[in-house]
């Protein structure tokens, strides 16, 4: 009802999440998670019968979780992992991408590529990776190489701290790290990350549409061709969220 009478959606975006939410040169919004959220609006008008105007607002990862609750945004559309402590603030859609956090260092440099040696270790600010990494200062630091914790404004801003030697690993979700010959990443999986788009919470029938949006987008061969498109890549872990649709949360830090 809020969205026909309003006759409009104002999505939130993410400035910094490369192949999945970003702004390209011209400032306009880009990548999977843009177009995806494009697609579930435009099921999303054809159910209600309706036009429905899209607006978009930048935000950082941090941000997106005020905006929504203070309804300056009604979606948001970026590379969010759906958590069962973010799930007390935000509602979160049906997983519509399953990523893995890892860690990156220098290429060439051997100390840094021994899956327990982190050293002097950067994190996106907010990020479930900054979580896990917190977490393992606790309780893997007997087991663990680890070093000073740096909060980080950007990926590119990791990328750069880690090139020039102030950082010794970089810890984010794969799908997400710097593309750089520079910097090598580690095969091991730290965790699992389930992507879903973020609403605010207590809007049962909204939340409700955009879950059927979605799966019809993820059902067809729309989806795919979205993801191509992007540059991204589709795996097995994320073939199997678009044929069982779910909202589980990311595996608790252990």
């Amino acid at each position: 009802a809020r969205l026909v009478s309003g006759k409009s959606i104002t999505l939130g975006v993410r400035t910094d999440a490369v192949p999945f939410s970003y702004l390209d040169p011209m400032g306009k919004p880009a990548g999977f998670s843009w177009t995806l959220c494009q697609a579930v609006v435009q099921q999303l008008a054809a159910e209600l019968k309706t036009p429905l105007a899209v607006k978009f607002v930048p935000v950082s990862l941090d941000e997106s979780f005020s905006q929504l609750r203070q309804g300056a945004i009604d979606l948001h559309c970026g590379a969010t992992s759906h958590t069962a402590e973010r799930a007390r603030q935000v509602d979160f859609s049906d997983t519509f991408y399953v990523s893995r956090v890892v860690a990156a260092h220098r290429a060439g440099d051997a100390a840094f590529a021994s899956p327990r040696a982190f050293g002097r270790t950067g994190v996106l600010a907010g990020s479930t990776a900054e979580r896990l990494m917190k977490t393992y200062a606790v309780q893997k630091a007997s087991t663990l190489t680890l070093g000073p914790l740096t909060p980080l404004a950007s990926y590119a801003e990791g990328a750069k701290l880690l090139k020039s030697g102030a950082l010794d690993t970089l810890v984010a979700d794969e799908v997400l790290m710097p593309k750089d010959a520079a910097i090598a990443v580690r095969r091991e999986q730290l965790t699992i990350e389930p992507y879903a788009l973020v609403l605010r919470q207590g809007d049962a029938a909204f939340g409700a549409a955009i879950d059927r949006a979605l799966r019809r987008v993820l059902g067809g061969a729309q989806g795919k061709a979205l993801a191509d498109a992007a540059g991204v890549k589709v795996d097995a872990m994320t073939q199997d969220a678009w044929r069982k649709p779910s909202k589980h949360p990311a595996p608790p830090v252990l």
